[in-house]
């Protein structure tokens, strides 16, 4: 006979295992935890969170693809006729706009990532990807090349200051959200 529950599996929540992580991250360190102490942590078997999370850092950066995503629907979502640059300053408020049970997680997550630059190996092909819809954007409503200098370093531009104000928001917290933040930020740049 077999110990093993009946009925239907328990669901488990990606971003509650993240934040099981990422509280293990700030109490440890980075480097000073395994993937079995998150695991075990998390009250998951360890095929569970590998299924979940293939490597450590995909425990960081995983919730970043909705932050790209409500980007990209923002700026889809923009008036045609919008200068590109308030275009971006909107569009980055709305995605720095996080859905309140992801706040902790997503104030973590850039805690780590500041606290450990090794992360930024892994995290470097979503940032390629977040600059490349900048540049693409811009490029697009401005009717100039992607390759156009101008254009390439104003988008490295605005990524970074977002980036900055973000990684701000997460150290400091302040008056407003992170979308407050980055809006201010970008303010200054438009």
């Amino acid at each position: 006979m077999h110990d093993r529950p009946t009925g239907r599996p328990r669901t488990i929540v990606p971003d509650a295992v993240s934040l099981v992580a990422l509280r293990l991250f700030d109490e440890r360190t980075y480097d000073a935890v395994a993937m079995d102490d998150v695991a075990v942590e998390a009250g998951i078997s360890r095929r569970s969170l590998f299924r979940l999370f293939p490597t450590k850092g995909s425990l960081v950066w995983g919730g970043l693809d909705e932050f790209r995503e409500r980007f990209e629907d923002a700026l889809a979502g923009r008036p045609h006729d919008e200068a590109s640059g308030d275009a971006l300053r909107a569009a980055y408020r709305i995605a720095a706009t996080f859905p309140a049970d992801v706040v902790e997680v997503t104030r973590r997550r850039l805690r780590v990532i500041r606290a450990n630059p090794s992360l930024g190996q892994e995290g470097a092909f979503f940032v390629a990807e977040l600059e490349h819809t900048l540049v693409a954007f811009v490029a697009g409503r401005d009717g100039v090349s992607e390759d156009d200098l101008a254009v390439q370093v104003r988008c490295a531009v605005f990524a970074a200051a977002a980036d900055a104000a973000l990684t701000w928001w997460a150290l400091h917290g302040g008056a407003g959200g992170p979308a407050e933040v980055v809006d201010a930020v970008l303010a200054d740049l438009v």
